[in-house]
């Protein structure tokens, strides 16, 4: 049997290895590095560099450093169209991750490590008295905020850090909503300004424009408000809000039958964080190989969250379910977390760190 992956982050190796394991031919298409995109803030702030959070796996299955452009069923084959390949597979996993989503000109994505490379260089440029806003209150533009007030907190800046989000509260994408509170009292205490209810309209001559006619005075956007799917054709998948893929209780893609959909770029009900999408990868080869024939069951969801929020590297929010922990334990835990997984992406030996 003979699977395409196509993606090389956490869904994509990990689906890898499982399929390695139980000793299909694969053939994997996407980039020849992987990005851990959960460090991405540390870049902003110089704790980490770009080549940090940048590894080689040592893949030992064929590699096409391609991307993916069109994905179709042919009777009991599938076909992966890239600029100069055509890949025949009896399944496909699709685990592109998303991209980002940005309906206003003039701001700074923060979703790959080039993004943040690039945030950099013009912080570096623009100097230490910059005026940041940050557009959206997830975890990413939370991490951004953080990271970016723990340089001014270290003597190294005196950047201004304002977050807009859209919503009528902070992190409305979190789970737990005890997190809200303790987010909000942690803006505060290092000195970030939240606006909520702000809806960005424009950039225009230096600063951000709400729809209800609000400025904010800025030298660099960031936009962290949110993602999409992935631009790559899928005639028999069916496409949920902004172009994320449907799938079905087995990770199928809705209408197709033998592609599965692995990580952010699914609407599957679970949370979009590394750790389901190793799961999703891994759950998709045992069920193509008929070692699995149950529903997948997410691990981490809305109802039963588990999250570590960093705000620099003393502070931040650990959800575990229904309770939220401010403190030290959420920028220890993920710097355990990143050493672990990059240990694993080097050796192209990615498991899930809970069992499908």
């Amino acid at each position: 049997m003979r699977v395409a992956i196509i993606g090389t982050g956490f869904g994509g190796l990990s689906a890898a290895t499982a399929a390695e394991k139980y000793g299909l031919e694969i053939v994997q298409i996407g980039p020849s590095h992987f990005e851990y995109l959960p460090s991405l803030a540390k870049i902003l702030s110089g704790r980490k560099n770009s080549e940090d959070l940048i590894v080689r796996p040592a893949f030992r299955w064929d590699l096409i450093p391609e991307k993916a452009l069109k994905v179709v069923e042919e009777g009991n084959k599938v076909k992966v169209v890239t600029e100069n390949e055509r890949v025949e597979a009896d399944f496909v996993i699709l685990a592109p991750g998303s991209e980002p989503w940005m309906p206003v000109q003039g701001v700074s994505p923060l979703y790959r490590v080039s993004h943040a490379r690039e945030i950099k260089r013009k912080l570096d440029k623009v100097g230490k008295n910059a005026k940041i806003v940050i557009v959206g209150s997830g975890l990413v533009g939370l991490e951004a905020a953080g990271e970016l007030a723990w340089t001014r907190e270290a003597g190294l800046t005196e950047y201004e850090i304002t977050i807009l989000e859209g919503a009528p509260e902070l992190a409305p994408t979190l789970p737990c909503w005890k997190v809200r509170s303790l987010i909000a009292k942690l803006l505060r205490k290092h000195k970030v300004k939240y606006y909520l209810n702000a809806l960005v309209s424009r950039i225009e001559d230096g600063k951000v424009i709400s729809k209800d006619g609000k400025e904010f005075e800025a030298d660099v956007v960031i936009w962290a408000a949110g993602v999409q799917g992935p631009r790559i054709d899928v005639p028999c998948a069916t496409r949920a809000r902004r172009g994320f893929i449907e799938v079905d209780e087995y990770l199928r893609a809705k209408g197709c039958k033998r592609i599965y959909v692995a990580g952010d770029a699914s609407s599957s009900k679970s949370l979009k964080m590394a750790e389901e999408a190793m799961r999703h990868g891994w759950y998709a080869v045992l069920h193509m190989t008929n070692r699995k024939r149950e529903p997948y069951k997410p691990f981490l969801s809305s109802q039963n969250p588990i999250c570590f929020i960093t705000l620099g590297p003393k502070d931040g929010v650990s959800v575990i379910r229904k309770i939220a922990i401010p403190g030290r334990l959420a920028p220890t835990v993920k710097d355990i977390l990143e050493r672990l997984m990059i240990s694993m992406a080097k050796k192209a030996k990615m498991r899930p760190p809970i069992p499908v």
